[in-house]
């Protein structure tokens, strides 16, 4: 399946914000809410206050087949939380603290990442494929801009835990988050570049 990964600012310039909006408008992702949400209501917004980004993946028709949001963000992550090998590769890209034995870092946060489900005959990549294209983008930024560490959030599932640590995706555990609001708890995870 051959897809195109298109920057939503590209392609609100190609297209226009209200045909985006209106493309993005039927966006299903009944697995998580929260991503379907995030893209009918916010990733334009987003986008235009450069608060993250989203990135559209198309097929050979302009169907959005899946999305992902990259930003970046400032991250505390307690010492005692990581092995002593990525304590080692953390120290790149952070500073400790001593006293508290956490680290201070900016890293690039993968805020939303999910597949469209509005097309029934439109084959869905899957998320292997969809996690390529995530690191592609963020390699090519710390090419230019420095960084290393990528961290994203998600909810206590087994199948999503298993999908981001795998052996080729190596995302590692951190930290979790409980969320009042939604009453969910996030497991915190990441990897270095």
């Amino acid at each position: 399946m051959d897809y195109a990964v298109v920057n939503i600012l590209d392609y609100m310039e190609l297209i226009g914000e209200e045909s985006v909006v209106d493309v993005l408008s039927g966006f299903s992702c009944p697995k998580n809410k929260e991503i379907e949400n995030f893209v009918r209501n916010n990733a334009v917004e987003f986008a235009k206050r450069k608060m993250s980004i989203t990135y559209l993946l198309l097929d050979e028709y302009s169907r959005v087949l899946a999305i992902f949001a990259i930003t970046h963000k400032a991250v505390q992550i307690l010492g005692t939380n990581l092995s002593s090998t990525l304590q080692k590769k953390i120290q790149r890209y952070a500073q400790k603290n001593e006293k508290t034995d956490e680290y201070a870092l900016s890293a690039f946060l993968i805020g939303q990442f999910g597949k469209n489900y509005q097309h029934k005959d439109a084959p869905v990549p899957d998320g292997g494929k969809m996690m390529e294209a995530v690191l592609t983008i963020l390699k090519h930024v710390q090419r230019e801009i420095g960084g290393g560490v990528v961290y994203l959030e998600c909810e206590e599932k087994p199948e999503l835990l298993n999908f981001y640590q795998n052996e080729k995706n190596r995302f590692r555990k951190f930290g979790e988050r409980l969320s009042e609001k939604e009453n969910v708890n996030y497991i915190q995870m990441l990897r270095i570049l």
